[in-house]
């Protein structure tokens, strides 16, 4: 494992798209941080909050692309055959190609929210526990995409494969889902609402990084009294632990699924 995680780092830490993004992202976490002041609201400072946002819509996306382009990359190339020729099993190269990633995108992370925080402290503002919460979180979006985003590599053929399939999924995920639930939530009965709701929360990894941002800063006042019951739930001890459990299922599943079509290309090749 720790050969495949430090062949996977240096790969990805060489990758100009990769490089690209991070100065990207820190340029306009900088940029946002630094037009939106220190307001606050509802227990939020505009400043972090506008970081969040920027992290929900940019690090879905380039994950999903940085990890399926690699995968289907060294599948196409066959430096994946070669990889499972040595003495490995498939479940400590998926493992070491995981946390290799992860580390990297980690470092991109850290870097958009350290130039954030740089302009935070410039314009009179701190760190805030919302600050912290918001750089928590939005690194477990990552580990959530990157996972999937191995199972789209492995599952499709070639690059050109990986960058639609992503793209697709992105797109529901972050664009698409929203209205896709509102409109469904606008036809049901009253009483199926607040399970489908939750099920909604469930079935999304960015509504459920963002639902999680709002219960944990307990401002869930903002869903409105009709889920007045849910939101004192989800702000308990109990539901933050549900929160984190979705999250672990949602990296767990797709790396299981992504080890076992290693194993079927395998046996097969």
């Amino acid at each position: 494992m720790k050969t495949a995680m430090k062949y996977q780092w240096m790969t990805m830490i060489r990758s100009k798209w990769l490089i690209s993004f991070g100065v990207l992202f820190t340029i306009l976490a900088a940029i946002l941080v630094g037009s939106s002041g220190n307001e606050s609201f509802s227990g939020f400072a505009r400043s972090t909050a506008a970081l969040l946002n920027l992290s929900l819509l940019l690090i879905p996306l380039v994950t999903l692309l940085t990890g399926s382009l690699f995968l289907s990359g060294e599948k196409e190339d066959g430096r994946l055959a070669l990889l499972l020729t040595y003495p490995i099993s498939t479940r400590a190269l998926i493992g070491g190609l995981y946390i290799g990633s992860f580390l990297s995108l980690l470092t991109v992370i850290s870097f958009g929210y350290g130039g954030a925080s740089i302009v935070l402290f410039l314009i009179g503002g701190g760190w805030s526990s919302f600050f912290f919460l918001s750089f928590f979180l939005t690194v477990l979006l990552a580990g959530i995409f990157l996972a999937i985003s191995m199972f789209i590599g492995l599952y499709t053929s070639n690059r050109l494969q990986a960058i639609g399939v992503s793209l697709l999924i992105w797109a529901f995920f972050v664009l698409f889902y929203e209205f896709f639930i509102v409109g469904i939530l606008s036809m049901v009965p009253k009483g199926w609402v607040l399970p489908l709701f939750a099920l909604s929360i469930i079935m999304n990894p960015v509504e459920l990084v963002r639902v999680w941002t709002i219960t944990a800063m307990k401002s869930g006042t903002i869903f409105g009294p009709q889920l007045y019951e849910w939101t004192k739930w989800a702000e308990s001890m109990n539901g933050q632990f549900v929160f984190f459990g979705v999250a672990c299922i949602w990296m767990v599943i797709p790396l299981i699924f992504a080890n076992f079509l290693i194993k079927r290309g395998n046996r097969d090749a």
